[in-house]
């Protein structure tokens, strides 16, 4: 009797990619799918869905599944979570907050990568604050925007309208969510980014430019130049 070579299906779309994981998932009983698990018992590799999704990790999270740090979790993966944790919140995070679905890594990841949850705070901040003022990810690509408005006159921006995920946790550090025009604590979708200067009569996105309104004040506010 001869042996016949078993091989791995790795030509799956994505749905079917992730499908298959959460069917082993489902079928060992565990949201921690890690590659070791999944090789045993799914229809494709762990090389292939790593591959196909640029990270385990990254595959993991659209699976909806739970995410646990390994060798190719970047600092700038937990960072950038830790970016989107804070703005939601609008206030430094906490251990407890790092749950789904606001958050996709848990306090273990952090806790594995950077030694502590003190030590990854430390280095987060380092990391929002290791660019100027004038952040690169606020640069526009051309060399000049303009914005024209009904009286014609035309402002020529080096920055972008909409600011980075870093300089709104910028903006937060320093202001805290706070209203600067009501005093109220706003959070998620109430929390706005308004330019003092506004965009309309020339304001950069910088931070010293940006200020932390409530949804109902910066909508008031519109074109008018002032902060508390």
């Amino acid at each position: 009797m001869k042996y016949v070579l078993n091989f791995r299906n790795n030509h799956g779309t994505d749905q079917e990619l992730l499908d298959d994981m959460k069917k082993v998932s489902d079928k060992i009983g565990t949201k921690k799918l890690t590659s070791k698990i999944y090789n045993e018992h799914g229809a494709y590799s762990y090389e292939s869905i790593k591959r196909r999704f640029n990270s385990w990790n990254k595959a993991l999270i659209k699976a909806g599944l739970e995410v646990t740090v390994s060798y190719d979790t970047s600092e700038k993966d937990l960072f950038e979570n830790l970016e989107k944790v804070w703005i939601a919140l609008g206030k430094q995070p906490g251990k407890r907050d790092l749950k789904k679905p606001l958050s996709n890594y848990s306090e273990t990841s952090y806790i594995t990568k950077f030694g502590s949850w003190k030590n990854a705070l430390v280095k987060f901040v380092e990391f929002i604050n290791s660019s100027s003022n004038l952040d690169q990810e606020e640069l526009i690509e051309q060399e000049t925007d303009i914005t024209k408005v009904k009286n014609k006159v035309e402002h020529k921006h080096k920055t972008k309208r909409t600011p980075s995920e870093r300089l709104k946790v910028q903006v937060l550090m320093r202001d805290g969510n706070i209203c600067r025009l009501c005093g109220i604590t706003v959070t998620g979708e109430n929390i706005h980014f308004d330019h003092i200067k506004p965009w309309s009569k020339g304001g950069e996105t910088t931070l010293e430019n940006l200020q932390i309104l409530c949804a109902l004040h910066n909508l008031a506010k519109g074109d008018l130049e002032y902060e508390s």
